[in-house]
């Protein structure tokens, strides 16, 4: 088996954030970088434990960056039609501004992702969750993006507004998924950084599922 990285990303011996691993504990893996697997040990939701040829060890991956072609694991639910989304972002620090990834997914396939991002230029390093009206949108996997939009004029949305729940604590304002128009970055919301992307892709997307699904199950993940 040959599992391919299709962005930038990293092998753990854990499966959660990359950030909270010491550096012996995990590696830089080039968009590209293609691994021969000898076989799956395990799953745990979006993450799936291998062993890799050439006695390199078993390592942990997020299932999301990588090709796994006919031996992609079934890590996902029977057929129910449900859509379910993952933000993804690598947290550094930088003075400008870091962009990442919102997918949705339909029963476990990708059907959807646009370049997204969260927090501003220089709030988007590991931690900074925890700064009001700057970094990035705290990581989870229990956040839920509903369904029901509602136009908000409010600058730096300018559009519709969807918002995520639960509402954060630790002195984080309501947060939601909007187009970028703070242009760029936002508050620790989820911005779509093209408008026409998301007014033309992402909205009908919800538009067309709003009637099934109150509300979509979110993961946010950095690496």
């Amino acid at each position: 088996m040959k599992y391919t990285a299709t962005t930038d990303t990293i092998l753990k011996k854990a499966p959660v954030q990359g950030s909270t691993l010491p550096e012996d504990q995990k590696v830089n893996v080039p968009q590209g970088k293609t691994y021969d697997i000898e076989k799956v040990i395990e799953n745990d939701g979006l993450h799936s434990q291998v062993e890799l040829a050439f006695d390199a060890g078993s390592w942990w991956i997020f299932l999301p960056h990588w090709d796994t072609g006919e031996a992609k694991p079934d890590v996902t639910p029977p057929t129910t039609g449900i859509v379910t989304a993952v933000f993804t972002l690598k947290q550094a620090h930088s003075p400008y501004l870091i962009n990442g990834s919102l997918t949705f997914f339909e029963d476990g396939q990708e059907i959807l992702k646009v370049v997204a991002t969260s927090g501003i230029n220089g709030f988007q390093y590991p931690g900074a969750h925890t700064i009001r009206g700057k970094g990035c949108l705290p990581p989870a996997n229990d956040w839920k993006i509903s369904t029901s939009g509602y136009n908000l004029a409010t600058k730096g949305v300018e559009g519709m507004f969807y918002h995520i729940t639960p509402d954060p604590r630790q002195g984080r304002g309501e947060l939601g998924l909007h187009r970028d128009a703070n242009v760029p970055g936002s508050s620790g919301c989820i911005v779509v950084r093209d408008s026409n992307t998301f007014n033309a892709e992402v909205v009908p997307l919800i538009d067309k599922i709003k009637n099934k699904q109150s509300q979509i199950n979110l993961s946010v993940v950095y690496t």
